[in-house]
C-alpha cells in the first residue's frame, strides 16, 4: 500500500515504478518467473495511476480499479479481489495507491474493520516522506488508529526533496528512534530524478517514458541515462522491500 501525509510526495511515481519492477522479474533478481498484478487507484480526484492502460509484455491488460477508500465497501472490494488473485497464484501482488485523505473514515469508528481487512490481505505500508514534520505527525496518527497494522512498514525518503541528511525532522523523530533503530520499520530512499523528468513523467507508466519523451521531443542521451540509472537504483530498493518476510 502506497501511502503518505499529503499530495505531491511521489506516490503515483512509486506505483508506476512498482508495476515496472514486477513486470520484469527476470532482470530484477526476483524469485518467481511471473507476478500477477492487481492495481487499485483510490485517488479519485487525480487518477494518474489508472489513466493509462498497463499491459504485460505478453500483451495482457493489468486490471486496475478506481475505488473509494472513504467507505468500508471500498476496502471490502479490495479484499474480495485480492483473495481471488491469491487463490490462483500466491506470487500475486496488489498495489494500492492511497490519497492523503483516504483514512478519514477511521475517525467515524470504522478503523477496526479496516484494520482487520488490512491484516487479512497482508498489507505492507510504503510511507513516502518529504522534509516536512507533517509526514511524521500523520504517520504517528495512523499508528494510533491502527496499532496492529503499523507495527511494520517501509519509510521512503524521496530524495527529490533533498539529500538524505536534509530530512532533519525525520532523523530527530521519536518514531525513528522507536521503530527504525529498534524494531518493525525499515528505511530506504527513492533516488532523485531531475525536476523536469519527475514533473513530466511521474503520472505515466514507465514503459511509456522513453516513447512519449518530453513535450513531444525525443529524449536526449543524457535523459535516457538519467532514467535508466533511476530505474536501476530504485529496483535495487524494491528488491530489498520485496524480501521483507511479510511478503
Amino acid at each position: 500500500m502506497i501511502d503518505g501525509a499529503k499530495g505531491g510526495l511521489g506516490k503515483t511515481l512509486l506505483c508506476h515504478v512498482l508495476v515496472d519492477f514486477y513486470m520484469h522479474p527476470e532482470t530484477n533478481g526476483l524469485q518467481e518467473q511471473e507476478y500477477p498484478l492487481l492495481l487499485f487507484d483510490a485517488d479519485l480526484t487525480n487518477k494518474d495511476f489508472s489513466t493509462y492502460p498497463i499491459r504485460l509484455p505478453s500483451g495482457k491488460l493489468v486490471p486496475c480499479y478506481a475505488i473509494d477508500l472513504s467507505i468500508i465497501e471500498g476496502w471490502q472490494f479490495i479484499e474480495r479481489k485480492v483473495n481471488r488473485y491469491l487463490k490462483n497464484n500466491q506470487s500475486a501482488r496488489a498495489i494500492i495507491h492511497c490519497p492523503s485523505h483516504s483514512f478519514w473514515l477511521m475517525e467515524q469508528g470504522r478503523y477496526d474493520e479496516i484494520g482487520a481487512i488490512m491484516r487479512r490481505i497482508n498489507t505492507l505500508t510504503l510511507w513516502l516522506m518529504n522534509k516536512s514534520p507533517l509526514c511524521i505527525l500523520q504517520l504517528q496518527s495512523r499508528q494510533r488508529l491502527l496499532p496492529n497494522n503499523y507495527q511494520q512498514g517501509v519509510i521512503l525518503l524521496n530524495l527529490y526533496f533533498g539529500r538524505t541528511a536534509d530530512f532533519y525532522y525525520w532523523h530527530h523523530s521519536q518514531f525513528k528512534e522507536d521503530h527504525i533503530h529498534q524494531e518493525g520499520w525499515v528505511e530506504h530512499v527513492i533516488p532523485c530524478l531531475t525536476p523536469q523528468l519527475s514533473d513530466t513523467l511521474s503520472g505515466i507508466p514507465v514503459n511509456l517514458w522513453f516513447e512519449l519523451g518530453i513535450q513531444d521531443m525525443n529524449l536526449s542521451f543524457g535523459y535516457h541515462l538519467s532514467l535508466n540509472t533511476f530505474r536501476y537504483q530504485i529496483h535495487k530498493t524494491l528488491l530489498a522491500i520485496d524480501s521483507i518476510p511479510s511478503l
